[in-house]
């Protein structure tokens, strides 16, 4: 197990937090009957039906890129967004860091390249990386790090844009139901009195090896594939797409977030009346009631939310869309608001693209909840949901 974690840094806090999914012209919708199409395409068996899907992966619809829309279209959307709420220019931050999954090594680059160009940025001020499932956190504890020794007036901003239509077979059903393109954008600071932020008293990521023996069919967890597949349009190309091993990925990602979940709360001072929300990265409908029921036998005091529905999994996007827009997925979950002062846990689990095979990534983050020092961005709201 390689360990990386940032502990004890109640000065570091999140603030301002954006997605882009009310852009419309950004996206087009995927829903379950075009998902039991693509998951029978050349042949296969595929979903059974519209409410297998459902039940299957708690999705009822989620996005691809429009026609004619880059992932470099999509970054610069979530970068421009950042800099009207936060106020500051994307040049002006410390460190850009830049989380894009995929199977090619290079494609993370090539989008850091694009951003330079298309900001008229300072060579080698944003970090490119291909974090997969635990990017945000890694993110913010990069962040962490980097904002250690800095002046009071350093900002990081955490970039994360997802395509994963781009690099998975659609007619593969262990992901064509759940994969949903995203982009979210974050700003680390220092806290202070006179600064507006969500502290962060922890954060901790981990690769862990899981050698044959503790894998159910002793094959990889994770493989790249390079072969002749469909598009999420149902064309055929060739591409190199990434295959799982479910089994061992589906108890261990369980297994790998109830141990993060366990180490967060004994790290946190929790006091009479406070709550403790978890914000678990959204892999899929079965897997995450799989572990909400193990973590609720053991934590019932801990409240999950579930995201799945509208936004599907979202990669490294999944944990800040929630931050991005937590009134509004606290409603769906039929949670109150939170108060200032209660706890919020972000954990995560998914493969580890460095080294696929036989590892997985999982972490989690602590943050105090400080909606009234936070600049979140606000999205449209349910109706009958009244702002706090």
């Amino acid at each position: 197990m390689k360990s990386q974690h940032l502990s004890g840094r109640a000065d570091i806090g999140l603030s301002t937090i954006v997605d882009v999914f009310d852009r419309s012209e950004l996206f087009e919708e995927l829903n379950n009957q075009q998902v039991l199409r693509l998951s029978q395409l050349g042949g296969n068996d595929g979903f059974a039906s519209t409410k297998n899907i459902l039940r299957s992966t708690g999705i009822a619809t989620r996005r691809l890129l429009a026609p004619g829309v880059s992932p470099a279209d999509l970054a610069a959307a979530v970068c421009t967004r950042l800099e009207e709420q936060s106020g500051r220019r994307l040049r002006d931050f410390t460190s850009v860091l830049l989380c894009h999954s995929h199977t090619d090594p290079l494609a993370c680059e090539h989008l850091a390249a694009e951003l330079t160009k298309r900001f008229a940025l300072p060579a080698n001020l944003i970090s490119p990386a291909n974090h997969g499932c635990a990017g945000f956190l890694r993110m913010l504890r990069d962040a962490g790090l980097l904002l250690e020794n800095s002046s009071p007036d350093s900002a990081v901003a955490l970039v994360s844009v997802e395509v994963p239509e781009t690099w998975h077979d659609a007619a593969d059903r262990l992901f064509c139901g759940i994969v949903s393109a995203g982009a979210t954008a974050a700003v680390a600071e220092h806290c202070g009195e006179l600064r507006t932020c969500l502290p962060v008293s922890q954060v901790r990521t981990d690769d862990f090896h899981l050698p044959p023996e503790r894998r159910a069919n002793s094959l990889p967890l994770f493989h790249r594939d390079t072969t002749d597949v469909f598009s999420f349009r149902g064309q055929k190309c060739r591409r190199t797409v990434m295959r799982m091993n479910p089994e061992p990925v589906f108890l261990h990602g369980i297994e790998l977030m109830l141990d993060n979940l366990r180490s967060a709360l004994l790290s946190i001072e929790r006091l009479p009346g406070q709550r403790i929300v978890a914000v678990p990265h959204q892999p899929s409908g079965k897997l995450l009631k799989a572990l909400i029921a193990a973590a609720a036998r053991e934590f019932p005091e801990v409240e999950f939310l579930n995201n799945l529905e509208r936004y599907g999994n979202t990669i490294s996007s999944s944990v800040p869309t929630i931050l991005s827009r937590f009134d509004e997925v606290l409603a769906t979950n039929g949670c109150l608001p939170l108060n200032d002062g209660d706890h919020v846990i972000l954990l995560a689990a998914g493969i580890c693209m460095a080294q696929p095979s036989d590892h997985m990534t999982a972490g989690h983050a602590c943050l105090r909840w400080m909606p009234t020092r936070a600049r979140i961005a606000t999205r449209e709201r349910p109706s009958g949901v009244a702002a706090k």
